[in-house]
Formats: C-alpha cells, structure tokens, sequence
C-alpha cells in the first residue's frame, strides 16, 4: 500500500466527512444552499476515496498489463476523477451562490383576547 496515498485520502475523507456533518446540520437553516454543498461533500469524498483506490492499485497495474495498458487506464481514470471532480466543485459552488431560506420567525396564533359586549347590553347608571 502506498503511503502517499494514506496521506492524501485521510485528511481529504476527514475534512468532506466534517463537511457532510456540518451541511446536514445546516439545511433547516439554509435550505438549498446547504442541500448543495452536503451534494459536492459527497461527490468529492467518493472520488477522493475511488483517487485513493487507484493510488493503491497503480504499482499492481503497472506490473500486471505494462506500461501501454497503463496509459490507457490512466487515461479513463483521469478523465473520470475529473468529471467527478467538477461536479463536488460545482455542487459546492452552487451552494454558496444558492438563496437561502429567509430567516424562520416564530408564528404565534393571534389571540382574540377579551371582546367587549355591545354598547345596548351595557348596564345603564
């Protein structure tokens, strides 16, 4: 196993699991925007984790196909960690330029309180 590869995936996973936690919490609050970023947290922790993966597969590909089969795959996996790249980006972008839920007031029912009796059903003096 790759030690580079430890060191880039265990920081990343923690930071977009922190993400994904504070998101979550945030959505009552902020609505779509918050809905966006928990989408791009979650997006970008699976490539992190699939970027991770091939890290750890590289040396057994190399060995197992060459150098030829490993352009290839290389190729495929670069334009697919891309791909999923731009889109956690996006999702996080989208949420920070989202709108937010207006600020959430208590409703209280209007009370009626006391209602006076008609003027005729006072007591005359």
């Amino acid at each position: 196993m790759s030690v580079g590869a430890i060191l880039f995936v265990i920081p990343t996973v923690i930071l977009l699991v922190v993400g994904i936690v504070l998101t979550a919490r945030a959505r009552g609050e902020h609505g779509r925007a918050a809905t966006f970023g928990l989408i791009g947290c979650v997006v970008l922790l699976v490539g992190s984790i699939l970027q991770g993966a091939w890290q750890v597969m590289l040396p057994s590909i190399v060995e197992s196909g060459g150098f030829e089969i490993f352009k290839v795959v290389n190729a495929v996996t670069g334009f697919v960690f891309l791909v999923v790249n731009l889109a956690g980006t996006g999702f996080l972008i989208m949420g920070v330029v989202a709108r937010r839920n207006p600020p959430q007031t208590p409703q209280y029912p209007q009370a009626q309180g006391w209602q006076q009796p008609p003027s005729d059903q006072w007591p005359s003096r």
